[in-house]
């Protein structure tokens, strides 16, 4: 029903523009991150706490869960469902890899990727509400 909806002509169908616009900027600053950790710092590493390998387990994580926010920022603009619960998913993978990879390695000072990690999941929910009101909206034509 919603792909009938998208084809007719005169039924364009609304984005939310604020929350794109938000998950946008997210996402720059997260690749200006993801960027970062391929610059090693003027003592060989990017922070006293991190080893200076360019491809360690840390970096690597970091990257790939680069990837599944990207994945999950392009799928969002066409399906918010979708996309929407890639970001959920994205925060739940960021609590356990910040538990199983990062804590190992950083010891007590672990944490700070999940508290990164919160306006993704926010957006994520934001997103899934959105679709399931717009849907309401579709399936219940006599609202105003």
């Amino acid at each position: 029903m919603p792909d009938q909806i998208d084809s007719r002509p005169g039924q364009a169908r609304r984005r939310s523009k604020g929350l794109l616009i938000a998950t946008s900027v997210f996402g720059l600053l997260y690749l200006a991150f993801v960027i970062g950790t391929f610059i090693p710092a003027l003592d060989g590493s990017m922070s006293s706490s991190v080893p200076s390998e360019l491809w360690d387990r840390a970096k690597i994580a970091v990257r790939l869960e680069f990837l599944v926010f990207l994945i999950g920022y392009l799928v969002v603009r066409k399906n918010e469902l979708i996309g929407g619960t890639i970001f959920i998913l994205w925060w739940v993978v960021m609590w356990f890899l910040e538990i199983l990879v990062f804590a190992p390695i950083v010891g007590g000072d672990a944490g700070g990727a999940v508290g990164f990690g919160l306006p993704v999941f926010i957006f994520g929910v934001l997103f899934v509400r959105r679709w399931y009101k717009e849907r309401s909206i579709e399936t219940d034509p006599g609202t105003p």
